[in-house]
Formats: structure tokens, C-alpha cells, sequence
């Protein structure tokens, strides 16, 4: 996770947060919006941490692609895969919505805090919403 007290465009932490990620959790494929198509982070992404990266080839006005991944990938691009990145963009609206978008303390650190306190408390109220349906489940069974 990466926070910035500034509005910087995202793109400008993409390198720390794709080797941040990979170091927390090996992944075989990296799945991003279209504001990150770059030669540079796709070879990050193939060379470095040996995994695919489908992000989708921007539409620029001069008609040539240029780069090795970007070419492969405006050939062949697998929109079943690239479309999962939905569910990732769902949970962000739904705890946004549930939990507030706002940061209630100024301090940077402590914004920091509350995000991981919003994320641990989405996660518990999924964990209990899907436990009482199990038990509904059971109760209706029997």
C-alpha cells in the first residue's frame, strides 16, 4: 500500500508498489488499468519478477506501437483475465461506501493507520457476513 500526501498521478509509485507486492506476495500475472502502459513496467514486471502483465495498450495518435510488451500484447490480449481486475475495483466502491472515503485524522501516518483499520474491518465484516449465511443455511436445511 501506498499513500501520498500530495495528489501525485499514480503511475509515479507503480515501480515500488509492483516489487512491494511481488516481495509480500508472488503473483503470476499483474492486471492494471490503461494509465499504466509502459515499456518500463512491463519489463519490470516480465524481467525482473518473471510474471505476465496485461494492461491494456493506450491509444496514442501516432499510429505506431513501440516496445517489445506493449507490441505482444495490442496482438494478443486476454480481456477475460484483464476484466477480473473489476472484482479488485468493486471492493475498493464497497468499502469506500460501508466505511466512508473520508480520513477523519490529518496526520499522514495516522491516515495510513485508519485505511489498514478500514481494510481489517471490511474483511471482518465479510468474514461474519458469510458465517451467518452458513448458519441460516443450516438452520433452513434442518
Amino acid at each position: 500500500m501506498k499513500n501520498s500526501q500530495k495528489t501525485d498521478p499514480e503511475i509515479k509509485h507503480a515501480n515500488a508498489l509492483i516489487r512491494q507486492s511481488n516481495k509480500m506476495r508472488k503473483s503470476d500475472c499483474y492486471v492494471m488499468k490503461k494509465g499504466y502502459d509502459s515499456e518500463k513496467i512491463h519489463s519490470i514486471i516480465r524481467e525482473e519478477i518473471k510474471a505476465d502483465s496485461i494492461i491494456p495498450v493506450r491509444e496514442r495518435k501516432r499510429k505506431k506501437i513501440r516496445g517489445k510488451y506493449r507490441k505482444q500484447l495490442n496482438l494478443v490480449f486476454d480481456r477475460i483475465k484483464y476484466n477480473q481486475r473489476n472484482i479488485v475495483e468493486t471492493i475498493f466502491f464497497v468499502v469506500k461506501i460501508k466505511l466512508g472515503k473520508a480520513l477523519w485524522v490529518r496526520k499522514f501516518r495516522y491516515q495510513v493507520k485508519e485505511i489498514r483499520i478500514k481494510l481489517i474491518i471490511y474483511n471482518i465484516n465479510k468474514k461474519n457476513y458469510r458465517t451467518n449465511l452458513h448458519q441460516i443455511e443450516d438452520f433452513y436445511r434442518s
